[in-house]
């Protein structure tokens, strides 16, 4: 919708007399706002990122770029305020735009410099009063190759402004002057003082009228769920997924909007709201789309705020056609359009009880395809991506046609989504326009409609907690994101009982629709409507888990038993006990380092794993934000080089391999240095999660550091079943045992997972085979949510002599344990007078290590505190 649109009016805009202060126009009065508080002015940024290629004459550049500041006054503009009265103060042209040097031709890793470089210049905040409000920085990456960033407040940019910054720079570059640019006849305070005088009497009667008729009682925006809640104080931290459409679902798109007489902007429109519609089970959607708002030819070529957000209505009641829906978008886009110039936030404040305490919409862009590398005589200009880091709406879907073909972008906050999120959507996206494509017939609510793929349950009908209260201002209402939800969840994309769908907002597929607060949720068992007061009371964990792993299971032949692993059960609610069943608590000497037995250190570094286990024992911290994890390094070395008796440290969490190696290596500048510590060891199911993650070429080094210091490298893997060791992790586990590293393997006993012990057997003899030596066959414990898999003891001693009478002698290397908060025991057997004999493998006490104690038997007993004294 970036397109002039040449809108008849009777007064002309004319250049006028400059005063000390300017008024603003209506855009810039509410950006001045939403810019002030601390921290926001970060998310109103424009900028421009080139890659010179060849010779660069660093002087005429920094000639052009001062003069075309000195052209445009918005460039050399600040702003003040009187009373509470924002103006413009309009600079002489002669300030120019001094560039920041930076010389990184000696940087190692310049790629990931120059990516940082350009972050911090993102996040660098400008002063709206002392200015100036763009400011240039210039990289010297190497001999002959720089790169050029510059960034400017929205407050006097849009993306317009960027391409005519940059054509203007590339015309400059090519004369070599840029005061051969043909004179500009008005400025943007013409414009400002131009739109105060336009927009009033019969225009803002009539376009404030359309507004408040399409937007009265518009719903709240929709409702998708995250991967994580959302934070107090909104995030502007993102990152993006791009894909391209093939060949011929392009061709297909275009015939069908050559057909039906829309733009392809619309269709392309419309599948995006036909896919938040059947994410969110609503039939009305708000969908915002920027505009240029360039209506003027007079404003072509000025730099300065004249975007605006349309906000389209889109209804999807009554089951419509796709066609039909195709036609209630085009008659929404040409509304918006004929009504394109009552400022956004305007239209915000005239409906503003319905739809000022959430995000109107989920934002559609259409880019102009500018990003091209350009060519001039002895330089090529490349274009870098800079600012797609930082998101204001979560998610962002932009679209652009470059060539013949169709690209999406799709820009999320991080502190929001996954990228396997976003990714999902880009698929759902996808598979929209192929089935319209296909039959554009089809109704919008069928069943059979994007059930291909049985993609996930994700209707949320009431917010968990709103974010957001009533009292709020108008403008931080605007700018703040919606309100807190329940967590996105990644179900099993199989044809099973628990196989997830797509929502219609009609209640048929439960009998009664979810309450107050509550949400609808997908288990093994089928749907279930929840409270998020019930989900915390159950220590139900999130449903998480990679792509990979899960279609390696599915495919695996032991889908029946390894589904348990990873998705939900009813049986999560029924199962009682606490969050801390081995004293770790107790056990934590410093933040994140936990000293129990006397030669190890146990390292929190992380409260996120690849994939979360319903059995997980540290339901307490994996996938929250958890206070229990280790920041301080330096202090965890300290105390770990005043106790000579710790010799190996264990890396766990959730799981150390989620981090970056870069991460991993800082924590080991803190340990290697300690001369006592002999190993370091890493606790990982990621081998089973994540293979892939043991290909990062960077990971060879890190474990040669180890090497180097004189330690031990061990890799502690979590294969619970045979099923799980894919090709890719024998391959990954061979290739590092080639470099030295070590690895051991503990399972879990698991009911109706692996309590069985041909299974045990097989996982083990297996283990044995890859060169990874199982050590540990740990008792399931008494964890809050996630008791129902533990195996009584009598069943779990008959599966351990099961396992060594079908292992040969060099494989029966593991230990039957219960990591109880007294100590590891091994469960050595159930004797014929009733008792069960156990003994102290570790303890805090040494004199206690390898003492042999019994207690009676009770049947049904799980754990030690099941079993009577005595």
């Amino acid at each position: 919708m970036n397109r002039m649109i040449q809108v008849d009016a009777v007064l002309p805009i004319q250049a006028l007399p400059r005063q000390p202060r300017m008024p603003l126009s209506l855009p810039l009065q509410r950006l001045w706002f939403l810019s002030h508080p601390a921290g926001r002015s970060k998310a109103f940024h424009i900028q421009v990122g080139l890659r010179p290629r060849g010779e660069l004459d660093k002087a005429a550049l920094q000639s052009a770029l001062d003069r075309i500041v000195a052209r445009h006054e918005a460039l050399h503009t600040t702003f003040g305020v009187v009373g509470r009265e924002p103006f413009q103060r309009i600079a002489p042209g002669n300030v120019g735009l001094p560039l920041k040097r930076d010389d990184l031709k000696a940087v190692v890793n310049v790629e990931a410099t120059l990516a940082e470089r350009m972050w911090h210049e993102a996040q660098a905040e400008f002063d709206l009063e002392a200015g100036p409000l763009i400011r240039g920085r210039l990289l010297s990456l190497a001999v002959d190759d720089p790169a050029l960033l510059i960034t400017m407040h929205h407050m006097v940019s849009d993306d317009w402004s960027r391409t005519i910054l940059t054509r203007e720079l590339y015309a400059a570059a090519r004369d070599g002057r840029a005061d051969r640019l043909t004179p500009l006849s008005l400025q943007y305070a013409d414009y400002a003082l131009w739109q105060r005088r336009w927009l009033a009497g019969e225009v803002l009667e009539r376009q404030s009228e359309y507004w408040l008729r399409k937007l009265a009682g518009a719903p709240r925006g929709p409702k998708l769920l995250t991967d994580r809640l959302r934070p107090a104080q909104q995030d502007y931290r993102g990152s993006y997924f791009e894909f391209v459409l093939d060949e011929s679902l392009t061709t297909q798109i275009k015939e069908l909007s050559r057909h039906r007489g829309t733009t392809l902007f619309v269709t392309l429109l419309a599948c995006w709201v036909l896919v938040l519609a059947r994410l969110s089970g609503q039939d009305v959607l708000i969908i915002g789309t920027p505009s240029a708002n360039r209506t003027r030819t007079e404003s072509e070529g000025l730099i300065g705020l004249f975007v605006n957000t349309l906000a389209l209505r889109i209804d999807l009641s009554g089951d419509p056609t796709l066609e039909t829906l195709l036609e209630r978008v085009n008659a929404a886009a040409v509304g918006a359009k004929a009504n394109q110039d009552l400022p956004f936030e305007q239209v915000v404040e005239l409906v503003s009880p319905p739809i000022a305490h959430t995000p109107l919409f989920h934002i559609l862009a259409w880019q102009n395809s500018g990003a091209a590398s350009a060519g001039l005589p002895g330089l090529e200009l490349e274009h870098v991506g800079v600012d797609d880091h930082v998101a204001q709406h979560d998610p962002a879907h932009e679209v652009a046609e470059l060539g013949d073909a169709i690209r999406g972008k799709l820009i999320y906050a991080t502190s929001l989504f996954e990228r396997s999120t976003v990714e999902r959507f880009a698929r759902y996206f996808q598979q929209a326009l192929s089935q319209m494509a296909a039959d554009p017939r089809q109704r919008v609510w069928s069943p059979v409609l994007l059930a291909e793929e049985h993609y996930p349950l994700l209707v949320e009908p009431n917010p968990l907690e709103a974010a957001y209260p009533q009292d709020r201002c108008i403008h931080d209402l605007i700018e703040a994101q919606a309100e807190r939800g329940m967590n996105y969840r990644e179900l099993n994309p199989r044809t099973t009982s628990a196989a997830p769908h797509f929502c219609s907002p009609h209640p048929s597929h439960i009998n009664s629709g979810p309450g107050p607060h509550s949400a609808v949720m997908n288990f093994i068992e089928g749907t279930r409507v929840l409270t998020e007061g019930e989900l915390q009371a159950n220590s139900i964990t999130r449903y998480h888990v990679t792509k990979s792993y899960r279609e390696h299971i599915t495919n695996s032949g032991y889908y029946d038993q390894l589904k348990y692993i990873v998705e939900p059960s009813f049986a999560e609610f029924e199962s009682p006990g606490n969050l801390d069943t081995s004293g770790e608590h107790d056990n934590t000497v410093a933040p994140g380092l936990q000293h129990k037995y006397a030669q190890t250190g146990l390292l929190l570094v992380t409260d996120r794993c690849a994939s979360y286990c319903r059995y997980c024992f540290r339901k307490r911290i994996v996938g929250k934000d958890s206070n229990e994890i280790a920041t301080d390094f330096a202090q965890i070395a300290h105390y770990i080089g005043g106790h000579p008796e710790m010799s190996n440290v264990l890396l766990s969490g959730g799981d150390p391999f989620v981090l970056s190696t870069a991460k991993l290596d800082n924590i080991l500048d803190q340990l290697l240095p300690i001369p006592h510590l002999e190993s370091i060891r890493f606790g990982t199911k990621a081998v089973a999660y994540a293979p892939k993650r043991f290909e990062d070429p960077a990971l060879p080094a890190l474990f040669q550091r180890i090497h180097e210091a004189g330690k031990v490298a061990v890799i502690v893997t979590h294969f619970d079943h045979i099923g799980e060791i894919s090709v890719d992790a024998e391959r990954n586990i061979r290739s590092l045992r080639a470099q030295g590293v070590q690895f051991l393997n503990q399972s879990v006993l698991l009911a109706k997972v692996n309590d069985d012990p041909e299974i045990l057997a097989a996982t083990f003899a297996k283990c044995h085979q890859i060169g990874v030596r199982p050590y540990y066959l740990f008792q399931g414990r008494p964890v809050k949510g996630a008791s129902h898999f533990q195996v009584p003891l009598r069943r779990g001693l008959e599966i351990a002599h099961g396992i060594n009478q079908r292992l040969s002698g060099i494989q029966k290397t593991f230990k039957y344990i219960m990591s109880h908060s007294t100590g590891k025991i091994e469960i050595i057997d159930l004797g014929a007078d009733r008792r069960v004999y156990m003994r102290y493998h570790q303890n805090k006490d040494p004199e206690k290590i390898g003492k042999i104690f019994s207690r009676p038997h009770l049947e049904g007993a799980c754990w030690l505190d099941d079993l009577p004294e005595g």
